[in-house]
C-alpha cells in the first residue's frame, strides 16, 4: 500500500491510500507519520480510499486505532470514495456506525466544517 498525506486548513489531513492494506507492516510508516501529525494537533483525518482496492481485518484495525487516537482530542476520522467492496465490508462489520463515510474528499471536508469538528 502506498499513501500520500496532504495538510489542509484547520488541522485537517487528507490521506490518499493506494493498493491493498493487508498487513500490519504496511502501516508502520504511516503510523509513524500520523503519530507526529497528531502531536502537531492534526485531529481531523480524511482517508481518501478511491485507489484502495482491498483491506482485511488488519486494515480495519488500523482505522480503528487511528479513530481512537484522534477522538481522545475530540477529533474525527472520515472515510471517502470507497469502492463497492469496501463499502459492503464497512456495512457488514457495522463499522459504518463508527466512521462517517462520504462520497468524496470535498463532501468530507464540508462535513468536518459543518460539524465543527
Amino acid at each position: 500500500m502506498e499513501f500520500n498525506i496532504q495538510k489542509k486548513k484547520k488541522h485537517t489531513l487528507v490521506i490518499e491510500l493506494d493498493g491493498r492494506l493487508v498487513g500490519e507492516f504496511q502501516t508502520i510508516t504511516l503510523n509513524d507519520e500520523l503519530k507526529e501529525l497528531i502531536e502537531d494537533k492534526y485531529y481531523r483525518i480524511i482517508f481518501d480510499m478511491s485507489e484502495l482496492e482491498y483491506i482485511n481485518s488488519t486494515g480495519l484495525n488500523f482505522f480503528l486505532k487511528v479513530l481512537t487516537k484522534v477522538r481522545k482530542f475530540d477529533g474525527e476520522v472520515v472515510m471517502c470514495s470507497l469502492n463497492k467492496l469496501l463499502l459492503e465490508l464497512m456495512v457488514t462489520t457495522k463499522l459504518n456506525s463508527f466512521f462517517t463515510i462520504c462520497e468524496n474528499v470535498e463532501e468530507a471536508l464540508e462535513h468536518l466544517e459543518k460539524e465543527k469538528i
